[in-house]
């Protein structure tokens, strides 16, 4: 009987040892200074992922929260001093979500969510820098009303939309329109 006490009061002290030493660990975790997120998207975020996923299927792989950095930097030339000032506005920014192709990773395009003004009368903010900058480099943006829902087939033709190469067709009366070299020695090689 003695021995069954001695078990039960080494149990109970290991409990207390165990319960003792968790709360200093969750303890000792909050008072570091860090902490871990459990998401890597935000609630609205998640949404959008959700429904871009199922807008583009598998036609492209899906990035996200890729810094302007990772995709975009000025030319080392002095002349673009003005380029590089403003760079710097965009330099620490994330792009929401990049698209790129599922064959070789090559990016096909960045995708933005933006918040919808409440109000018109309310002063305009400057322009973002971020547009000019992406038109500049060849980088198609696509900028996205955030919400609670998003309808897919929007999505799809938007991107459709931004990502489109068309070809060049020059209009001929006649059909299509052969070159034609008519004096050898005015050609350079």
């Amino acid at each position: 009987m003695n021995w069954l006490i001695l078990v039960g009061i080494a149990t109970l002290a290991t409990l207390l040892l165990l319960t003792r030493g968790s709360s200093k660990s969750a303890e000792k975790t909050r008072r570091s200074g860090f902490r871990r997120e459990d998401f890597l998207f935000s609630a609205e975020e998640r949404g959008f992922y959700f429904a871009l996923k199922q807008a583009v299927g598998d036609d492209y792989e899906i990035f996200g929260k890729i810094p302007v950095i990772e995709l975009i930097s000025p030319r080392e030339d002095e002349t673009n001093r003005g380029a590089r000032k403003t760079f710097e506005q965009v330099a620490d920014r994330c792009f929401d979500f990049i698209l790129c192709s599922k064959a070789d990773l090559s990016i096909v395009c960045a995708l933005e969510l933006y918040e919808h003004a409440v109000s018109a009368r309310r002063s305009r903010a400057p322009e973002d820098p971020l547009r000019p900058i992406c038109d500049a480099a060849g980088l198609p943006l696509v900028r996205i009303e955030a919400g609670p829902f998003y309808d897919t087939n929007e999505i799809k033709q938007t991107i459709a939309s931004s990502v489109r190469k068309d070809p060049l067709y020059l209009p001929e009366p006649d059909g299509r329109k052969e070159p034609r070299i008519s004096i050898i020695e005015d050609l350079e090689l």
